[in-house]
């Protein structure tokens, strides 16, 4: 799913006209998303992630209460609709927009599930005919924002929630941290590559000519699992938010200095983006590239930079387009 979810989290919004606009990068995802998960390999590896399933049945066995009415947003295959019916909710809206419905429906037949309402509607068209007491959704991308999350529940909370009603999950923490490699999954700059032979790159990094192959200092790519040892320091998130009280992306920051200190010389090969999803104090979900792996990739802001023992890294981190991480940036202060 890593694969799938690095695709769909920069799929149509390259172009920096577009990023600028959140409106309408809002627009084009809503467009994109319906082809985006479409076929059942994408939710093969949804319901395979037995990281995610397990924090979602928890979560929803703890707070979806008997006689609870539930709206699941973006059902997909249904699963987080069934487990809410299971629960002992007396009415879910299982919302959709794609035909993909269609399969949930049938799993629900097969499963003799009959409170479940299915609704194929974009959520911000549908209004139900009764207050809902818990939204439950998975509408996290691989960088938190990239799955236009907090514009779709926060339409649905102001329209549609009974009073003291439940957002599941709703809060949630957002890192940018430096990362240390496993050695042999580090990649280093071409310049900083030793070679046997005494062939020596190190001319390269001052060279015109690499210079006009090279994607830039601070380039973004893909972790690979396994491939992280350690972070720089403790890691501290530079984002915490709650969809129960949030007033708007608008009110998040977006620029922030994240500064660690070294405890030992070492190599940082980069920041490392990563988010965690609480559905209640002792119930969440991780996608740190040092804990078990998700269906969730990681994007990476690749330095290769020595830092030495008590050194301390600074850098200055833009979020740019918050539902385009491919806008985001770096630099090393």
């Amino acid at each position: 799913m890593a694969a799938t979810r690095a695709f769909r989290s920069t799929l149509g919004f390259g172009a920096a006209k577009l990023a600028s606009n959140q409106r309408l990068m809002g627009a084009i995802y809503d467009l994109t998303n319906e082809s985006n998960f479409s076929g059942l390999s994408e939710h093969e590896e949804m319901l395979n992630d037995s990281i995610r399933v397990h924090a979602y049945h928890e979560g929803i066995r703890r707070n979806v209460q008997r006689g609870d009415v539930v709206l699941d947003l973006g059902t997909g295959s249904g699963l987080l609709a069934f487990m809410a019916s299971r629960a002992g909710a007396s009415k879910v809206y299982a919302v959709e927009h794609s035909d993909f419905i269609d399969v949930a429906r049938e799993i629900a037949a097969h499963n003799d599930i009959a409170n479940i309402e299915f609704i194929q509607a974009n959520s911000r068209e549908f209004t139900p005919p009764e207050p809902v007491d818990v939204v439950l959704h998975e509408q996290m991308g691989d960088e938190l924002f990239n799955e236009n999350m907090v514009e779709n529940i926060l339409d649905l909370r102001n329209r549609v929630l009974a009073p003291g009603a439940r957002i599941l999950p709703a809060h949630f923490k957002l890192f940018i941290e430096p990362v240390v490699f496993n050695e042999s999954m580090r990649v280093r700059r071409f310049w900083n590559t030793s070679l046997p032979d005494g062939i020596d790159l190190r001319p390269l990094e001052q060279s015109a000519t690499a210079a006009r192959f090279d994607s830039g200092r601070t380039e973004q790519l893909w972790v690979r699992p396994g491939a992280v040892a350690s972070t720089l320091g403790p890691p501290s998130p530079i984002l915490e938010f709650d969809l129960h009280t949030l007033d708007g992306t608008e009110t998040l920051q977006l620029d922030h200095v994240v500064a660690r200190t070294a405890e030992s010389d070492v190599i940082v090969d980069g920041l490392c983006v990563w988010f965690e999803a609480a559905f209640d104090s002792d119930t969440s979900l991780t996608t740190s590239p040092l804990a078990q792996v998700t269906s969730w990739g990681n994007r990476m802001f690749r330095l290769d930079q020595e830092v030495a023992k008590d050194e301390s890294l600074r850098c200055h981190v833009n979020l740019g387009q918050l539902t385009d991480a491919s806008t985001w940036s770096v630099e090393v202060l």
